[in-house]
């Protein structure tokens, strides 16, 4: 449905902390016109974590208009409550989405029951189907094969998008996974490096952030990953090894306002408490960006 590369937008913002459409929507134009199969907002990139329900369902709303239809919109809906997943569900597929990201965001870690538990509650009632969002990096909670394979078989789930912690197992997640899952769940990978391995393997979907950004040279990797050219694929991420780097050191809702302002996009700031990378950061960008 939304593969094989989805882009994963930041969220941009105006001097006071607010939604920023404009320039999201110039984010989605550019990023549709280099070619991305599906966009997704409110992910990690997006930093969905620090804005209140009103924000997130602005974000849909805009990025909707702007995609105007042309790829799917993957929404996430990740938070600490349940009862918040249920209204961040309905506000996000009344704005547009096509799909929606579940993520497990815990101040507790969740048990697999839980965690089941929750997928079943969300899926069974949403109006749009859910993708598991497996990244323990960022939530905190670790789901293992088989407890994805369960939440795959519960009605209203569409995908997943799992992660690995290097190369080989992403190739074992998908290997367990295709076996265990239901043919019409589609199952995707994230990771800015790693996800292309799960291209490679068989795997439909490839969840990228830094794609947000600089959309153009992952799309000519996924191509050739969904080609079987596993030589072309790494060469076109190795051509840009030291944004993959800055992304891996900073996260891409810290990089985010760099890029776009080196590119004539204002992106805003970060929320407090996270603060910008050093002005460094910035010179590197400029100089990547600069050269042929």
């Amino acid at each position: 449905m939304v593969g094989p590369l989805v882009a994963y937008l930041p969220t941009p913002r105006t001097e006071d902390g607010q939604v920023a459409p404009g320039p999201l929507q110039v984010l989605v134009d550019r990023a549709v016109t280099a070619g991305v199969d599906g966009l997704a907002v409110l992910g990690s990139a997006g930093g969905f974590a620090y804005l209140d329900r009103a924000q997130r369902e602005r974000v849909v709303r805009a990025a909707a208009e702007a995609v105007d239809g042309r790829v799917p919109l993957l929404a996430g809906i990740g938070a600490l409550t349940t009862a918040a997943v249920l209204e961040h569900s309905s506000d996000a597929s009344a704005a547009g989405a096509d799909a929606l990201l579940l993520g497990t965001t815990a101040y507790l870690p969740l048990t697999p029951d839980e965690v089941v538990g929750l997928f079943r509650e969300v899926a069974g009632t949403a109006e749009r189907p859910v993708w598991i969002y497996h990244n323990p990096r960022t939530t905190g909670v670790e789901i293992d094969v088989q407890t994805l394979a369960r939440i795959a078989h519960l009605p209203g789930i569409g995908g997943t998008k799992d992660r690995g912690t290097d190369a080989a197992d992403v190739r074992r997640r998908y290997a367990a996974l295709s076996a265990s899952v239901p043919a019409h769940v589609e199952i995707g990978f994230s990771g800015d490096l790693l996800g292309v391995h799960g291209l490679l393997a068989g795997a439909r979907t490839w969840h990228c952030g830094l794609a947000g950004l600089l959309p153009e040279p992952f799309v000519a990797a996924a191509a050739a990953a969904v080609a079987g050219d596993s030589a072309a694929a790494t060469a076109q991420l190795e051509a840009i090894r030291p944004w993959l780097e800055l992304s891996q050191q900073w996260g891409i809702a810290r990089l985010a306002p760099f890029v776009g302002r080196a590119r004539g996009i204002d992106l805003g700031t970060v929320p407090r408490p996270l603060l910008e990378p050093p002005a460094s950061v910035l010179d590197e960008v400029e100089r990547l960006l600069s050269a042929p």
